[in-house]
């Protein structure tokens, strides 16, 4: 519609231009009735080529502007046609407007309490003691006692050697060590920061035998009691950044059922 009403007002336009044209013309050219008539065909002729080209025009400019009398309908003409065409000219077309993507980043810092994270070092040495000397049982009576320095040091670490030297020499291993178990009850950080107490219950069914010394190959049993007890470990935090058992005392007596309480 917007473009045949252009053509339209276009055709008009030039029409009318011509007509101003022709009245300029009549005006000088009264007194002869062939002067009138020659100025009439070259309105009819001017007509027919302003319609022949206006097409042309209204795609080559959209706007067609005159002079004469009537100046105010042809500038009227003129703004018009330049609004339709910078209306047209000015459409988007849908999904042609590039999507504008704005992309945001969260950073989430974790602080990690200094406390926490000591008390969490002493548990995992407490496990790597409790895990290196069990192995070391089992593998008696080729246990290498130096394994027990990863976990253990000082007095603790020289008894346990000493006792593991002992039981290698005779020949003894140990049986059911799952019927081994410990429970860390309590640790209280030292406020240097690099030292620690810990209550730890530990309650023993295992049995420490001399493997094929019976009649017929059979194990020889040395010691099968059951104990059961707290123990008041000194741990502290090495110069190689790890956490060691320097001692460990009894706290309380020891049964010979099982005490330690159940997670």
């Amino acid at each position: 519609m917007g473009g045949v009403m252009g053509s339209r007002s276009l055709v008009s336009a030039l029409r009318r231009c011509a007509r101003r044209t022709v009245r300029s013309h009549g005006r000088a050219e009264r007194r002869s009735d062939a002067g009138v008539a020659v100025m009439r065909g070259k309105r009819h002729a001017l007509s027919r080529r302003a319609s022949s080209a206006v097409a042309v025009l209204s795609l080559a400019f959209g706007v067609i502007a005159c002079s004469g009398d009537d100046d105010g309908d042809a500038a009227t003409t003129s703004a018009v046609a330049l609004t339709t065409a910078t209306q047209r000219s000015s459409t988007t077309v849908p999904g042609t407007t590039p999507a504008t993507t704005t992309s945001s980043s969260t950073s989430i810092s974790t602080t990690v309490d200094p406390a926490a994270k000591a008390e969490a070092d002493v548990r995992a040495a407490i496990a790597l003691a409790q895990d290196t000397f069990s192995a070391c049982l089992v593998a008696m009576p080729t246990c290498d006692p130096s394994t027990l320095a990863v976990a253990r040091a000082d007095g603790l670490l020289e008894r346990n050697e000493a006792r593991i030297n002992e039981w290698n020499a005779a020949g003894y291993t140990v049986r059911n060590r799952d019927q081994f178990r410990y429970v860390v009850e309590k640790v209280t950080l030292a406020p240097s920061g690099t030292a620690a107490t810990a209550l730890v219950c530990i309650a023993d069914g295992s049995d420490l035998v001399k493997p094929g010394a019976g009649p017929g190959g059979a194990d020889v049993i040395v010691d099968d009691s059951y104990t059961s007890g707290r123990e008041s470990w000194d741990i502290r935090l090495d110069s190689d950044g790890r956490w060691r058992v320097y001692d460990g005392t009894a706290v309380g007596p020891t049964e010979s059922s099982d005490v330690c309480p159940r997670d």
